[in-house]
């Protein structure tokens, strides 16, 4: 369970809204209470550095002792790769690939699968704050996710059935930062990844779908900005055992900070696969 919720946050990382032209952005990810606790100790904190060159992006995710994981994002071809250092492997994911509308591979989900239970929102709220010298406005956002519906139609039948009626509620905040380094070449792309399938193809290739976050992108293109601080908390409504086991562990806080912004030039070597690396393609 506690893999599946590193999955879950690397899931929504690589989702964010990617950058354009030369910038590097690094995110801290903290997760506090609820099955941040399970297994014993504190909950890893991911870290997520982002390389932006032209219409490339590089998303490294690295959640300490679980998972590195890196995202090569290429928009004019439409492209997706993911690497594993671990398994030095590079996963090519294209849009194409995709089962309409699931978020999962060709060929994995029935055809008479039906969509996911989705509810998601972001809105302003006309509040501002000074976050490190940088002025940032508020957006509030929900999303409510059908749990059962979270593998795409890759769950086991079992699992599926124990959280039938189960739901995943996120309540939060973001403050969006419009005046940083690269905010026009931000923005413009932002714009961009949006309105492709690139959310979907990253989506697909980690192994994980997250209903809700195609849907959270396009409305983050609405906000003109970086999103500097999220805030968010996760609770869990259903009933049944699981259910109840996970309300008792109380709601999880999630928080997702930007520590640093770059400008500096960044080599097209980052944008790569490197050559003992086993090419699989979706």
């Amino acid at each position: 369970m506690k893999r599946w919720l590193m999955t879950s946050l690397t899931v929504f990382a690589l989702c964010s809204p990617a950058l354009r032209a030369d910038v590097t952005v690094v995110q801290t990810t903290t997760v506090e209470g609820g099955m941040a606790a399970m297994g014993g100790g504190a909950a890893p904190s991911p870290t997520t550095t982002t390389k932006v060159k032209g219409q490339k992006s590089r998303t490294d995710v690295d959640i300490p002792s679980m998972m590195q994981i890196a995202t090569i994002t290429d928009l004019p071809a439409k492209q997706v790769i993911i690497l594993r250092p671990d398994q030095k492997t590079a996963t090519y994911v294209s849009p194409a690939g995709s089962a309409a509308g699931t978020g999962a591979p060709a060929g994995t989900v029935p055809p008479n699968a039906a969509p996911p239970s989705v509810d998601a929102s972001i809105k302003p709220t006309g509040k501002s704050q000074v976050i490190d010298g940088i002025s940032c406005d508020e957006y509030a956002f929900t999303s409510s996710i059908a749990m059962s519906e979270m593998g795409g139609g890759q769950m086991p039948p079992e699992a599926a059935a124990m959280m039938k009626d189960m739901k995943m509620n996120m309540v939060g905040s973001m403050w969006v930062a419009k005046e940083v380094p690269g905010a026009a070449e931000y923005i413009a792309f932002q714009k961009a990844a949006a309105s492709s399938d690139m959310g979907s193809a990253m989506a697909n290739a980690t192994g994980m779908k997250m209903p809700g976050m195609e849907k959270m992108q396009k409305a983050m293109a609405s906000m003109n900005g970086m999103a500097y601080l999220t805030e968010m908390q996760m609770t869990v409504e259903g009933t049944g055992q699981m259910a109840d086991m996970m309300k008792q562990m109380g709601p999880m806080k999630i928080t997702v900070k930007v520590t640093s912004v770059k400008t500096d030039s960044i080599g097209d070597d980052q944008f790569t696969v490197p050559s003992d690396y086993k090419v699989i393609k979706q």
